[in-house]
């Protein structure tokens, strides 16, 4: 592990459920020696534990005591790193928090992760990933419009993602110490992660010196919404899901009737060569079949990988919609380390998915879980 990015850091983990674990693995799994503060009467749940648990130690402390909070501040001396995951004011009332700290170490680099931040009216208040998604517009995006009763998006995408967020906050800060010499708090909070992945919704525009508006070019009008419209959407076929991946602006016709244009032109496509009259029909009022239902039904007469292979030829996107267990049954997601598997003494065969991004001169190392308390 010396070739590795992060060889030679010393990171303190004391957080728990998925978001700071993340962080700390992330920082593992590129060489630093994460050691992880476990509370000795709160053993972790199997599956986090094995998948943001790889690459650390494990020391039990009890740092609301004397003994266990003298031990924690001589770690902490010779650390590059804190990560804590804490309502504000906590790791202050404990003896632990930055401005305590950095005095007894002014290079040390400390990660405060919480899901409202530490500043404004939400900051002392508890939360997880679902409280982040409610906050932030997610669960009412993710039921197809504002006006609809909201739905919780099922993935934990701001834990994750604020976990990678706080990893790299943590290494840019790295090299500033490297420039300055000196240590400095940075900060990751859910919901600033969530909002962040719904940049397109926040994004404003002037023009022409009108008010400016918030963009609703994604925001959806029903529960249920396919896409943005009926050349980019699902489509439910014989034996499964489709979606088609055509332009999202509203010159839907000229994709039908006219040359190509970005390679797209279902009109070369027997099975779609009407649907471009309707769509003429339906601009000028005259009667005739909903194009976007008729593609509905075409779609429904054939399997996925019918409709994938045909449209492929003629050079337009479309993908199958995958499963969880068909992803991990796919032998090349293996092969690319997608997802990964080791045997392990104490653990058996255990799976986890693969680092999101490479560094073609150090390959994350491929890190295991330690035993409770093993360190």
């Amino acid at each position: 592990m010396d070739n590795l990015p992060l060889s030679g850091i010393k990171v303190l983990d004391l957080t728990l459920v998925l978001a700071g674990p993340t962080c700390g693995r992330t920082l593992a799994q590129y060489g630093a020696e994460v050691i992880k503060i476990d509370p000795d009467h709160r053993i972790p749940g199997l599956t986090p534990w094995i998948d943001v648990g790889r690459g650390k130690k494990s020391i039990c402390l009890n740092i609301t005591k004397k003994g266990g909070l003298k031990a924690f501040l001589k770690l902490a001396e010779t650390a590059d790193v804190i990560i804590e995951g804490f309502r504000k004011g906590v790791t202050d009332r404990l003896g632990i928090g930055y401005t305590e700290l950095k005095k007894k170490n002014p290079k040390i680099v400390y990660a405060s992760i919480n899901c409202f931040g530490q500043s404004g009216p939400w900051s002392l208040r508890p939360g997880f990933e679902q409280n982040a998604q409610a906050a932030t517009g997610i669960q009412v995006r993710n039921s197809g419009g504002i006006s609809n009763s909201p739905r919780t998006a099922t993935y934990t995408l701001n834990d994750y993602g604020t976990g990678l967020a706080a990893a790299y906050a943590v290494i840019l800060a790295l090299i500033e110490r490297q420039k300055t010499g000196t240590g400095q708090r940075v900060e990751a909070a859910l919901t600033y992660t969530s909002a962040n992945l719904s940049a397109a919704f926040h994004t404003k525009q002037n023009t022409n010196n009108l008010p400016s508006k918030i963009s609703t070019k994604h925001v959806g009008l029903q529960p249920g919404l396919k896409g943005t419209n009926f050349l980019n959407r699902l489509y439910e076929t014989k034996n499964g899901w489709i979606f088609l991946s055509g332009p999202i602006n509203d010159q839907n016709i000229k994709f039908f009737v006219s040359p190509k244009i970005d390679n797209w032109c279902l009109s070369e496509i027997p099975e779609f060569s009407h649907v471009g009259l309707l769509l003429y029909k339906k601009k000028f009022g005259r009667p005739g079949n909903d194009p976007e239902e008729e593609m509905i039904k075409i779609f429904l007469t054939q399997t996925t990988e019918f409709w994938i292979n045909l449209l492929h030829k003629h050079g337009i996107e479309a993908v199958k919609n995958t499963s969880s267990e068909e992803i991990f049954n796919d032998e090349y997601n293996h092969e690319r380390k997608m997802i990964m598997a080791q045997d392990y003494e104490n653990w058996g065969t255990a799976t986890w998915s693969g680092n999101p991004v490479s560094i073609n001169s150090s390959q994350p190392f491929n890190v295991s879980p330690p035993q409770f308390g093993e360190h």
